[in-house]
């Protein structure tokens, strides 16, 4: 087949000339897609190392952690480190960081692993050209890690599917065919993960990048079939296969690895109501046979194609009857919160409020985790849940906080910096200054200045005082030079 080359025009902006590729990409049907128009990417290398570019990564990977100690540590020589990360790709010695594993409990165990600041940078780098590229040729019924998308959107899209069907005469003989990838993360397949990424771009520095991402040679991410990632000790996982939970790149690797699942059930199934978040997928159709041949197919591309089992969990059911999909449940009459979501903000709203009237937790962030539980409830038939937990904030308002505040103070200076006091055994009410008492002040000098500084010492403020170092009272260094109090709650 031939493909047209990419075409080059000039532009004149403030007295210089600037070259834009107008066509940056070759352009090629792909028979196995259904005929899809697909691109072949250009200048990924250019584009990846640009300096602008990896500063835009660098600002995207720090945000909501600007004080933390890494944060802090690769600030103080910023340029440098941004021109050593580039130099490093562009002569391909990059290697990628260590991992720092650790196990999540809730809804269920999951291994997740965790990269360095540095290589955080790196991955949005990638993601930052990447993505906009895949993300419009997805469906639009795919609903994982995409802007404006989600779960609640993808439990409200099969919703509206049933509904449709639940109104025509014939709505007892639609079926659901749910389905579920066995272990996804942990089974993607390197080589054809790979093959995929080579077949968007014609660059072989891309190969290289995304190969020593995917094929790390220092840590095994895959699960042998059968084995759950909390029973499977670090010498028996697989090198061949999975993707760590945790990356930037393994989530734009799931979606466009599945990517191929969506294409196969539009165009080749031709199957409208299809939904899928990730590794799960829900489709509608007429009738027990077509229902399940639809399913079998799905099943065979996802081992032929895609080197993945199907879960136990995936089933056939009645389109009118109730599903459990993306955390909720689906009926023709609404949303539901799932019994064990709702047993567990019971016992997470009712913990809260004992230690918030033990002392142990301030009044102020128990009441905002209870509140986050109402925004859950609030687009789903869950009117009880709302007024359960309404009444149990009402409870929190008569609890007293109990102990010492904690407070900081803030001290802006020249040239955008700022000097942090902090007080981590409590500022007692009834003493007008620090001096009066003796107590301990820490203090951290020379930080930059933001409006997310304040922000960051509240939720942060033991990892703070951590950092920060011991001080004597010196009443000048703590007056604020306005003739008000400078002391904040935290």
């Amino acid at each position: 087949m031939e493909i047209p080359e990419g075409s080059m025009a000039e532009t004149a902006s403030s007295g210089t000339i600037t070259v834009k590729v107008r066509q940056e990409c070759h352009t090629y049907r792909n028979k196995q897609s259904g005929g899809t128009v697909l691109e072949r990417l250009h200048d990924l290398k250019s584009r990846i190392c640009d300096f602008g570019n990896l500063m835009c990564a660098y600002r995207e990977a720090s945000k909501g952690k600007r004080y933390r100690n890494e944060v802090l540590s690769f600030r103080m020589n910023l340029c440098e480190n941004i021109l050593q990360i580039q130099k490093e790709l562009l002569t391909m010695t990059y290697k990628v960081g260590p991992y720092r594993e650790f196990y999540i409990q809730y809804p269920k165990p999951r291994l997740v692993m965790a990269l360095g600041f540095r290589d955080r940078i790196v991955q949005w780098a990638i993601y930052r050209q990447l993505n906009p590229y895949l993300d419009k040729r997805y469906i639009a019924h795919s609903y994982g890690c995409r802007e404006n998308k989600g779960t609640l959107k993808a439990a409200e899209q099969l919703l509206h599917y049933v509904q449709e069907v639940s109104r025509k005469p014939d709505a007892e003989e639609w079926l659901i065919v749910y389905g579920d990838v066995s272990k996804f993360f942990y089974r993607v397949d390197h080589v054809t993960t790979l093959q995929m990424y080579h077949d968007i771009s014609d660059d072989l520095w891309f190969d290289w990048l995304m190969g020593s991402i995917i094929n790390n040679p220092d840590m095994p991410f895959g699960l042998p079939l059968g084995i759950r990632p909390e029973n499977c000790p670090k010498e028996s996982r697989l090198f061949d296969v999975g993707m760590p939970i945790g990356n930037l790149t393994s989530q734009s690797t799931a979606n466009f690895y599945l990517n191929r699942l969506d294409q196969f059930v539009k165009h080749s199934l031709h199957v409208h109501m299809y939904v899928r978040y990730m590794d799960d997928y829900a489709l509608l159709v007429h009738g027990k046979e077509a229902a399940r041949k639809v399913f079998a197919e799905i099943t065979d591309f996802l081992m032929d194609k895609l080197k993945l089992a199907t879960s136990p969990k995936s089933q056939i059911q009645k389109a009118t009857d109730p599903i459990e999909f993306c955390g909720y449940v689906v009926t023709p009459y609404g949303l539901r919160v799932r019994k064990k979501t709702t047993r567990h903000v019971k016992r997470s709203t009712k913990h809260l409020t004992k230690q918030a009237a033990a002392g142990e937790m301030e009044k102020s962030k128990a009441k905002e985790s209870t509140q986050s539980y109402c925004g859950l409830f609030l687009h789903v038939n869950g009117h009880d849940m709302l007024r359960w937990i309404k009444d149990h904030t009402r409870e929190l308002e008569k609890i007293t906080d109990k102990g010492t505040i904690k407070f900081y103070t803030i001290k802006r200076r020249k040239g955008g910096l700022a000097d942090v006091f902090l007080f981590p055994d409590g500022f007692p009410a009834n003493v007008a200054h620090p001096s009066d008492t003796n107590i301990r002040i820490l203090a951290v000098y020379g930080l930059e200045y933001s409006d997310g500084l304040a922000i960051d010492i509240r939720m942060r403020y033991d990892a703070w005082c951590d950092m920060a170092e011991d001080i004597t009272v010196n009443d000048n260094m703590l007056d604020n030079g306005e003739g008000e109090s400078p002391w904040n709650h935290q």
